[in-house]
């Protein structure tokens, strides 16, 4: 894992010096029994905390975001996690700055408090005279509690600071106080008492470190792209590109024997053709800037760039390879490089074009020498184990979280319902309505566990050249959704039948929740289950597939907002290790029956799962589940 091998050698203090602090300097019992969970949150023991540094910065992005199932069993995990984290925080702080490190003091947070206090004075409806609107103050309370100098004496780079050590969500924050920040001091004259408080400078959001500078496709010369995309066509020339080049050449009177030779020649040894051209071409493009990010840099452009073949050096593609892996090196939350298949998939890319575009061996071979220099890091997803391990060993261990994800629908619709009945504003009924759709995605999720590509495109009704996925044989008794092949990865027909009371939870987002959700939203018409405004990332080449689905980001908001009260730490695509492990407990050494419900091959499954042929997850998962949960192998059994 991440922090096993980037923090074993961190210099400073760590979780173990911080643990040893507080029980000497008297800290309150439940701030010792918080800091001591940390190492259950992260996947280790006690004694490895002293790979744990104890940086505000690292608890941030790691453990103040990592899973809390396995630590709690409050039926509010979200509100036990936050209230957990701030005790660590305060705690930490207090450790740090007894080591002499500058902290912020009563001083600092009293200079925020003060603009914090005039502007909720002053917020509501801005039509009934109200200052500001509702919220304005919210991303000051995150800055408050990171930054170390007063509101008024904050600078660019302890803004920069803040800012590189907050995950990604704490960002949006950050970016929304640099936003408040613009148009207080642009309103000053309107409330004077408010301009002394504030910084004297508006801020700039910096570029993230860790993630790669984005290079648009169409900022690039024409005549290049012009070039690079002529030779991505021929590469993923189709048979139907072929019938017509091959007859447009004997129209032109070559030799019949010489047209056949060039098409055994040229497209012979090409195994299969892409079936989603729209996808194939995006893997193209990105591989491309992949290898231009290093080799142009943005204070030179890229004046002179022409040909998609100059650009395959062996200078090239060793920069590229570097900065990768050291942007993974760099970073707490990106995976480490020989866990990621993005090299693989850039290299992938890569010598498609090369062998079927550029068809210029001396390329190729240079691609090839490159990938055996950096072999230890080109890892293949077939070959990406890591994270199933990780997931069955968890659930194995911790047998109330495997309960908790068999009972997850139940238990995030009991939640939408609670605080449905509570709601009174807009904000508080889209929670509760979002809850709603995260407990709908989990009663798929348990009863056939989709990729998440899958899930979130169900469509209930059809549209022009698209049918729709959901039926509803017995209403809110048994629904059926069926993909057909087109839609599937591997090209498998897929059908998972929903019954029982996870139908009753479907049934009750998609005619109740459902059409309140979008109501609330303002989006008019979607044929999507989980409604939304955007357009499908990735299309398919055999369907239509229309407009007016959730955009990524907001699927794994949505996610996010109910793993926070399950804590089982999952993500859609690990809801298919949880389930293959619980299949496993029900019938130990059962890969055929697994790789039929995940639509994989055994082979697939015996790789992920068959570390000991199911037998520990029989045994570890079994005993415990079924004293607590009686009734739980039954309802896995008509899943399987």
């Amino acid at each position: 894992m991440k922090h096993d091998t980037a923090l074993a050698t961190a210099a400073g203090p760590t979780f173990t010096d911080f643990l040893d602090w507080a029980k000497d300097t008297g800290e309150r019992r439940d701030t010792i029994y918080e800091i001591e969970k940390v190492a259950v949150r992260l996947g280790l023991t006690y004694e490895e905390l002293d790979q744990v540094p104890a940086d505000l910065g690292y608890f941030e992005k790691v453990i103040a975001v990592s899973a809390y199932g396995g630590v709690s069993r409050s039926k509010d995990l979200e509100t036990a996690r936050k209230r957990g984290n701030s005790r660590v925080r305060s705690a930490l702080q207090r450790f740090l700055a007894a080591r002499g490190h500058d902290m912020p003091d009563a001083g600092v947070r009293a200079s925020y408090d003060k603009a914090i206090g005039f502007i909720v004075e002053n917020e509501g409806f801005i039509e009934r005279g109200a200052l500001f609107t509702t919220s304005t103050h919210k991303p000051f309370l995150l800055v408050r509690a990171r930054a170390r100098f007063c509101l008024p004496d904050l600078d660019q780079t302890e803004f920069d600071r803040v800012w590189h050590d907050a995950t990604p969500d704490g960002r949006k924050t950050i970016r929304k106080f640099a936003e408040r920040i613009a148009e207080l001091r642009r309103g000053h004259n309107r409330w004077p008492e408010l301009a002394d408080l504030l910084p004297r400078h508006d801020f700039v959001v910096p570029v993230s470190s860790e993630r790669a500078r984005r290079i648009k496709w169409t900022s690039l010369p024409a005549s290049f792209r012009s070039d690079a995309e002529d030779l991505f066509r021929q590469t993923m020339r189709q048979t139907s590109d072929v019938k017509v080049w091959a007859k447009e050449q004997l129209d032109l009177g070559r030799p019949a024997a010489e047209i056949d030779a060039e098409i055994a020649e040229r497209f012979g040894s090409k195994k299969r053709t892409p079936q989603n051209t729209k996808t194939a071409l995006a893997g193209y493009r990105q591989a491309t800037t992949w290898l231009l990010r290093e080799s142009h840099s943005p204070e030179t452009g890229f004046d002179g760039l022409v040909s998609l073949r100059d650009l395959f050096t062996t200078d090239a593609l060793e920069a590229a390879c570097d900065a990768q892996i050291a942007r993974s090196a760099a970073s707490v939350t990106l995976k480490d490089a020989d866990e990621s298949s993005t090299l693989w998939s850039r290299f992938t890319n890569l010598t498609t074009v090369a062998r079927h575009g550029l068809r210029d061996p001396e390329i190729l071979a240079r691609i090839r020498l490159v990938r055996m220099f950096y072999a230890d890091y080109i890892l293949s997803p077939t070959e990406m184990t890591a994270d199933a391990e990780a997931i069955c060993d968890r659930l194995r261990k911790s047998p109330h979280l495997a309960a908790a994800f068999v009972n997850a629908p139940a238990r995030l619709v009991d939640r939408s319902r609670t605080e449905m009945e509570v709601a009174t504003t807009a904000f508080a009924r889209e929670r509760a309505l979002r809850l709603s759709a995260c407990a709908a995605a989990y009663a798929v999720q348990v009863s056939r566990a989709l990729r998440p590509a899958n899930l979130f495109m169900i469509r209930r009704r059809a549209t022009q050249g698209c049918p729709r996925n959901l039926t509803w044989i017995v209403d809110q008794q048994h629904a059926e959704i069926r993909f057909s092949g087109g839609e599937v990865k591997n090209g498998q027909t897929l059908i998972v039948n929903v019954h029982g009371d996870d139908a009753r939870i479907l049934w009750e987002w998609d005619r109740v929740h459902r059409p309140a959700y979008m109501k609330l939203r303002g989006i008019e018409a979607s044929p999507y289950l989980f409604p939304g405004t955007a357009a499908p990332r990735l299309r398919k080449t055999a369907l239509n597939l229309p407009s007016g689905c959730m955009s990524v980001a907001a699927i794994m908001e949505l996610w996010d907002l109910g793993d926070r009260q399950l804590g089982l730490g999952l993500t859609p695509h690990q809801c298919r290790h949880a389930l293959a492990t619980l299949m496993l407990a029900v019938r130990p050494g059962d890969f055929a029956n697994v790789s039929s419900v995940l639509a994989n091959t055994e082979k697939v499954a015996r790789r992920h799962y068959g570390k000991d042929s199911g037998e520990a997850a029989a045994v570890a998962v079994r005993e415990s589940l079924l004293t607590h949960h009686p009734d739980i192998f039954a309802r896995m059994k008509r899943r399987a």
